[in-house]
């Protein structure tokens, strides 16, 4: 009897690197990695190899003996990789099925389906014939919380890095398997479609004929046919664009700039602490500060504390150690700092020259 063992061949994170890198660096690479596996099949035999655009190849080895075969495809699988690392920029996954009797599509359907653990095991490894499905588990963290604050804010950034970061700890779980964390991710992305969704219906409950209007499920159901972890990433930041409403981003900004300007007395402020208080990533607020204001997120508490420092030294008697413990420095030797930095002279001289804050 004739068995069939195909080798599944799929470059790792092949998407990150080409839109890192760009498509024509990606086009060469590619070459390489299929002179790499026209090398390890050349001469090799019963095996034969075939591209499948854009990142990956099944090779195909026939014979006899299915034990012999299989030490053939886990050879070849080794091979493969070792030269693919030094041949080319990338990294490799082969993939391997179970000897089958039935022919090329039965073999290749083995194959895929052990891929398929690439998206909880990571690449730059020999990915055998999976074991039997597992009993679903729950989640080892949970996110909701965090993450309806991201989305209530806006934050499609903060939100799709927090899903994948979840995604990353979840796929380290030891008995996870693709189909479950899939399974987990869909779950909260239908929690993200019910909390960005505005329409409601009468009774409050979703209008998810709109909501799916803005992320079909059909978008949702694509997960199935991710096996990259770089990739998932890739797609949740697109999927999470398509779904959530525009950032309100000079709301944010407002809200964030009127905190400030309440408690920039408190020498204890920080980004996080601001973040925090207006529902948005810090990452998200130093953006704003930069693209709205042309400035950073410190430079305009700075800015807020010297003006406050600058009119008590020109409308007070007060010692700079006063001073500075009421416009949110911890020292006067701190304030002291800032002002030569941002000012050019100290406070005393500022306040004997006599100058006002607006000079």
């Amino acid at each position: 009897m004739d068995y069939a063992v195909a080798a599944l061949v799929d470059i790792d994170d092949y998407m990150a690197s080409e839109q890192a890198r760009g498509r024509s660096w990606a086009r060469r690479q590619l070459r390489h990695a299929d002179q790499v596996v026209r090398a390890a099949t050349h001469g090799r035999p019963g095996a034969t190899s075939r591209p499948q655009p854009p990142e990956e190849w099944l090779v195909l080895l026939t014979g006899t003996d299915p034990d012999a075969l299989m030490s053939d495809a886990a050879a070849l699988a080794e091979e493969v990789r070792a030269h693919m690392v030094r041949e080319t920029a990338w990294t490799a996954t082969v993939s391997l099925g179970s000897p089958s009797p039935d022919g090329r599509g039965a073999a290749e359907r083995d194959a895929r389906l052990a891929n398929d653990y690439k998206l909880v095991l990571g690449g730059d490894r020999v990915i055998a014939p999976p074991p039997p499905a597992r009993v679903p588990l729950a989640p080892p963290v949970r996110i909701e919380q965090e993450l309806s604050r991201r989305v209530r804010a806006g934050d499609r950034n903060g939100a799709a890095g927090l899903l994948a970061g979840w995604v990353d700890r979840c796929a380290r779980e030891r008995d996870v398997d693709p189909r479950t964390l899939r399974n987990w991710l869909i779950g909260q992305l239908l929690f993200v479609v019910d909390v960005a969704n505005r329409s409601r219906l009468a009774d409050g409950s979703t209008d998810w004929v709109e909501a799916c209007a803005r992320l079909p499920i059909e978008d949702i159901v694509s997960v199935g046919d991710i096996h990259e972890r770089s990739y998932l990433h890739i797609w949740l930041r697109e999927a999470l664009g398509r779904l959530m409403p525009p950032p309100p981003r000079r709301d944010v900004l407002t809200l964030a700039e009127a905190y400030l300007a309440e408690h920039y007395t408190d020498p204890g402020l920080r980004l996080t602490t601001v973040a925090e208080a207006v529902n948005a990533s810090p990452f998200y607020i130093s953006h704003l500060f930069a693209e709205e204001r042309r400035t950073t997120f410190l430079r305009h508490l700075t800015g807020l504390r010297l003006r406050h420092a600058r009119r008590l030294l020109t409308t007070s008697p007060l010692p700079v150690d006063v001073i500075a413990a009421r416009t949110g420095y911890l020292s006067a030797k701190a304030l002291r700092g800032a002002f030569r930095r941002h000012v050019g002279c100290s406070p005393t001289e500022y306040r004997r020259a006599g100058l006002r804050p607006g000079s």
